[in-house]
């Protein structure tokens, strides 16, 4: 073949193209990097020969100390981050000093170092590298990337976080192993984010590369009002730093002068009170709140409960620190600050320049209340279509606890979520008036906290004696902290613990993958598989440390059971109400293609009905046609599983 001829074969045939570092000289290039200063290496040459191959600059120096001095210098004169790459082992290590150097210096030095591959970890390896042990305490931050969908996302975020306050050194160790990983990757099962997870490229626009100026800077603040007010269907997202900065407020005046609906999230529930004609529930308004065209976050983590933002319109992000600033967010405007003061400084600005809302804007608010409005109708009438149900339905059981709330105490006692089954049906009855007045276990996602929360919330708020604090509790939480009921006993605390027994973990389980009788488990398990023992009688602690007990298995009997539990409760009398519930209804995450994931090493021919719609629905990494398995109706999770449907 001569050299014209070999010059036709497609790039990727007889070399390995492309490769993962083109990744990282692609975001390299995004952020606007000309040099890189270090040595070559084993574990880092594709990594230098691609930037070098996307046209930046590498500087070559004797020893990786005078390299990293070099970035920190760069970083100084530039105001931009310097670049420094090292190789494994030695390469690494002759950095050190110097990286430490630069992060007590408080310089923006990003790092790229080799590293092994994870199968070869503390075993004698040549140039052995974990820069997670070795520099997590002299590095802003320090991170192992072992999968080609990270590359993109943690550069993204080295460049944020090194350059935000306190500025400094953030250290990516690229093993080896990922380097030679294909491209695009084969992205394993449990991950539903694509070819680069967690990144959108020109996250922040031009000013991608560029620090996020402090303080809530007049110019951002004028730019955030601008984008809201050139938007046609603007929403607020008020989070966790709403609650944290008291800004309740300054967030009631904002979302006034500026027509914008409002949804709520976690602790901040409440911040915007959730009978006002501008509150869009996260459920029941879910319709309205997809259509946004734009989002004000307003210090709120954006994570696993939010989709990492896939399929959210631009964002305008407000937050009290850089570090949760996100990077995979589409961002026309970061404004650094604490969340109350940056809101009154919008009301001043829109003030200050007598801005009216455009006229388009009571349009979409009316929208908005249409779709709030119906939403919750429909949400309480499809609950009371299980009214006459027993055991008793989640779905009904969280309307009727909410309803008593509302009818004793206008909505104002404090809830505590905690059981799993009822955190997916409860939220949307809940319509919470003040900041704080919900709480759950957030990210964690806990069981059996909702005891020790709910005393907390008693002590802290002498209000509660009003209107007492509600603890919504499952059977496997209060299987693991309801001792401490003998604890608001002793201190005469004005709590009802609600129990929704169903038979211990997650049982709704059973019913949908592994069958009524544990089909899908060995033999030895198939007594109890993984459920407990049915109709646990947690009210009875209150025969043994004394408080007010209830029993309830008639929906009939749900109101008179939760006021008379109240009533004790508000005189320093906790109560414990035992609901018995339909096992066969879960949380609906369970029908979901991430909870599907979880159970999809069942055998087909093993699975339970209901299970088998749900892959066949949410599962296109099977292959089905060729199995001979047609299209599926999707179950209703709201609806009980019948003998018929549990083999």
């Amino acid at each position: 073949m001569s050299k014209d001829q070999s010059k036709k074969v497609p790039l990727g045939l007889r070399e390995f193209q492309p490769n993962p570092s083109t990744y990282i000289a692609e975001a390299l290039v995004e952020h606007g990097v000309k040099f890189a200063f270090g040595i070559h290496g084993g574990h880092v040459w594709q990594i230098i020969d691609e930037i070098s191959n996307a046209g930046i600059k590498t500087i070559t120096f004797r020893h990786e100390q005078a390299a990293a001095y070099a970035a920190e210098a760069y970083s100084k004169v530039t105001r931009k981050p310097g670049i420094c790459v090292a190789t494994a082992g030695p390469g690494v290590g002759n950095a050190f000093s110097a990286i430490q150097q630069a992060n007590m210096s408080c310089s923006p030095v990003i790092l790229l170092a080799g590293g092994n591959a994870p199968e070869t970890d503390y075993l004698p390896i040549i140039q052995p590298c974990y820069i997670t042990d070795v520099m997590k305490n002299i590095t802003k931050l320090c991170l192992r990337v072992s999968e080609t969908a990270q590359i993109k996302q943690v550069i993204a975020r080295a460049f944020k976080d090194s350059q935000s306050y306190p500025k400094g050194v953030v250290a990516l160790e690229m093993e080896i192993g990922m380097l030679f990983k294909p491209l695009p990757p084969d992205i394993p099962p449990l991950s539903a984010y694509g070819e680069h997870a967690f990144y959108i490229p020109k996250w922040r626009g031009e000013e991608t590369a560029d620090p996020i100026p402090p303080g809530g800077a007049p110019e951002l603040i004028k730019r955030a009002i601008a984008k809201l007010w050139e938007s046609e269907k603007p929403i607020i997202y008020a989070a966790d730093g709403c609650h944290w900065s008291d800004a309740s407020k300054a967030l009631l005046e904002f979302a006034e002068i500026s027509q914008i609906p409002v949804t709520t999230r976690r602790i901040a529930r409440g911040c915007f009170s959730e009978v006002h004609p501008l509150f869009l529930d996260s459920r029941t308004g879910r319709a309205a709140i997809n259509e946004s065209d734009i989002r004000l976050l307003l210090g709120g983590k954006v994570g696993s409960f939010d989709t990492f933002g896939i399929g959210w319109p631009p964002t305008i992000q407000v937050n009290e620190s850089a570090d949760q600033i996100w990077t995979y967010l589409d961002t026309p405007v970061a404004v650094v600050g604490d969340v109350r003061v940056v809101l009154e400084q919008m009301v001043d600005y829109i003030k200050q320049h007598n801005l009216k809302p455009p006229e388009s804007r009571q349009e979409w608010v009316r929208h908005c209340q249409e779709v709030q409005k119906g939403g919750l109708e429909k949400r309480k009438a499809k609950a009371e279509e299980y009214k006459d149900h027993a055991p008793v339905h989640f779905g009904y059981l969280a309307k009727k606890v909410w309803d008593v709330c509302e009818n004793l105490y206008q909505g104002m006692n404090r809830v505590i979520i905690d059981g799993y089954t009822l955190s997916d049906y409860m939220p949307a009855f809940i319509q919470a008036r003040y900041s704080g007045q919900v709480m759950d276990a957030s990210e964690y996602a806990g069981v059996g906290h909702g005891v020790g929360m709910a005393i907390g919330a008693a002590f802290g708020d002498p209000d509660t004696y009003k209107q007492p604090v509600l603890a919504l509790m499952g059977d496997a939480g209060m299987g693991i902290s309801g001792t401490d009921f003998e604890t608001a006993v002793i201190h005469k605390l004005p709590i009802v613990f609600l129990v929704t027994e169903n038979r211990g973990w997650l049982t709704g389980m059973k019913s949908v993958y592994y069958g009524k009788n544990w089909e899908s488990m060995g033999e030895q398990d198939r007594a109890y598989g993984q459920e407990g023992v049915e109709n646990a009688r947690y009210d009875k602690f209150c025969d043994m440390f004394g408080g007010h007990g209830e029993y309830v298995d008639d929906p009939a009997n749900i109101e008179s059971a939760m006021v008379r539990a109240f009533r004790a409760a508000e005189k320093g009398i906790p109560a414990l109400v035992n609901v018995h519930m339909d096992p066969t209804i879960s949380n609906r995450q369970i029908y979901t293609g991430g909870y599907a994931t979880c159970w999809q090493h069942i055998p087909w021919d093993s699975l339970a009905p209901r299970g088998r719609a749900v892959r066949r629905n949410t599962m296109s990494k099977f292959k089905w046609e060729e199995a001979g398995v047609p299209p599926m109706k999707m179950p209703d999770p709201w609806e009980p599983v019948k003998d018929d449907e549990e083999f």
